[in-house]
């Protein structure tokens, strides 16, 4: 409803570019299952030893197994690669554990569900989870999944990328509306890295959201990308914005994510912008078709955070090497050397907050501890940075400490669902019972499906759907 609202006000003036973005992925990202474009199938997960059925029954697509069954009633992803699924309870919105591959043309198991012994159904859909995947998505307030117009959302609008339209509507000028050719290098490649930049971890800036950044803006004035120096090799899902940056082709010219992929119409012809540098005669390549280039330079892999899902190597090596087969890595043992992917001055404390945040994300506790700490001695108004101290600490089963540092967090955000659940159970394995359940049904309030929330108040830990 909104997408097309949305479209119809863009197709008075842009009757093309409207028509042909709206058979791209991006503008189907997203939106309302209608269960007869949907295909059938069943999926035998050896691991939990649970066989799934979908099916399309009374106007609805669903999903069984053994004695239970749930609704897929909203779809992530255009299809093109792959879809994942997500079911409604009491208008909280959850994964479900299976999605459909494209490139297989099969059902499996969602990403992350595939090595689970017994696939949960408690993985909320939150607003920051849609933010790449649906424009103006809306959470109740007070709630961390409860999506208010979810039945109203379908994909990306022409406004993620050229900001608000309603003073351009008003009057349609150059200038009352965002262009992102037309920006500065940093700022046009912004509107895609808001989505395409994964890195290892993202730490939003104290004091903003990501939600506040707009076209025109530049993307690191809200976030801190960081990727592992490590561990550069390998196809990740959202590594587009990373991978071309380490290209020599990026690196010696203007190239960005503008110059091939034309976000009005799907793209079918890359050589052509291949060949405004190169010459096909100077390709050494032994292969009988040398037109085309991307087949060696550009090569596919299976996406090691993706599932069954094949994305294209945006690093462009210039001797296509073999790539990742998918193994995802085991974040105990991967060595872990974080640095920032935008180079631009921030304070100290702040470079060490981050820093340490993305460590203490991405499995590097002990790098993450001495930073923490060291940005917590300025005594910064920061929710964020406190309760990623508290978290080290609970980890450490420095209790006390931990309990105080996720009230002080509270103090300061009290809907931190990071500082909610786990001043929970830090209260509840120092033996304060009561005092946990109080905010273990607060917890349960943003979000129902929390086992271990109601394990605090005495309650039963099975996660199984109701």
């Amino acid at each position: 409803m909104l997408f097309a609202l949305l479209l119809v006000s863009c197709a008075v003036c842009h009757p093309h570019e409207t028509a042909e973005f709206a058979r791209t992925p991006m503008a189907n990202s997203s939106g309302k299952v209608r269960p007869a474009e949907e295909p059938s199938g069943t999926v035998a997960h050896r691991q939990s030893g649970v066989t799934y059925t979908i099916e399309r029954q009374s106007n609805a697509l669903r999903l069984r197994w053994d004695t239970e069954s749930l609704e897929l009633a909203f779809f992530i992803g255009s299809r093109r690669m792959g879809r994942s699924y997500a079911f409604l309870d009491r208008g909280f919105l959850y994964q479900a554990p299976v999605g459909y591959y494209a490139n297989k043309r099969t059902w499996d198991m969602a990403p992350g569900y595939e090595s689970d012994r017994h696939p949960d159904l408690n993985r909320p859909i939150t607003g920051d989870c849609l933010y790449c995947h649906a424009t103006n998505a809306r959470t109740e307030p007070g709630t961390l999944n409860r999506i208010g117009n979810w039945a109203e959302l379908s994909g990306i609008t022409c406004e993620r990328c050229h900001g608000d339209g309603a003073m351009h509507a008003a009057s349609p000028r150059r200038g009352t509306i965002i262009n992102p050719a037309r920006l500065s290098r940093e700022k046009r490649s912004a509107v895609c890295e808001q989505c395409h930049l994964a890195g290892v971890a993202r730490v939003v800036l104290p004091g903003k959201l990501l939600d506040q950044f707009q076209p025109g803006d530049r993307l690191s004035d809200f976030v801190d990308v960081f990727v592992n120096r490590a561990d550069a090799a390998g196809v990740q899902v959202n590594g587009h914005a990373e991978a071309l940056a380490r290209s020599r082709c990026s690196q010696s010219s203007e190239l960005w994510c503008g110059s091939c992929h034309n976000p009005h119409q799907p793209t079918t012809d890359f050589n052509s912008r291949c060949l405004v540098c190169h010459q096909v005669q100077s390709c050494r390549a032994t292969v009988r078709d040398k037109s085309n280039c991307t087949g060696c330079h550009m090569p596919k892999g299976r996406a090691y955070d993706g599932g069954h899902t094949v994305f294209t190597d945006h690093s462009i090596p210039r001797r296509a090497a073999p790539r990742n087969a998918g193994e995802r890595r085991d974040s105990r043992t991967a060595e872990i050397d974080l640095v920032p992917y935008y180079t631009r001055s921030l304070s100290p404390v702040v470079s060490e907050r981050n820093l340490g945040i993305a460590y203490a994300s991405s499995g590097g506790a002990d790098k993450a501890w001495p930073l923490l700490r060291s940005a917590a001695q300025s005594h910064p108004r920061d929710a964020q940075l406190y309760a990623q101290l508290a978290s080290l600490l609970e980890a450490d089963k420095r209790m006390t400490q931990a309990v105080d540092f996720y009230r002080l967090a509270l103090a300061i955000d009290p809907e931190l669902d990071l500082a909610i659940n786990g001043l929970a159970r830090t209260l509840f394995q120092s033996g304060e019972k009561e005092a946990a359940c109080g905010i273990a049904r607060r917890a349960l309030q943003r979000n129902p499906h929390q086992p271990e929330m109601n394990a605090c108040c005495g309650g039963s830990r099975n996660s199984a759907f109701r």
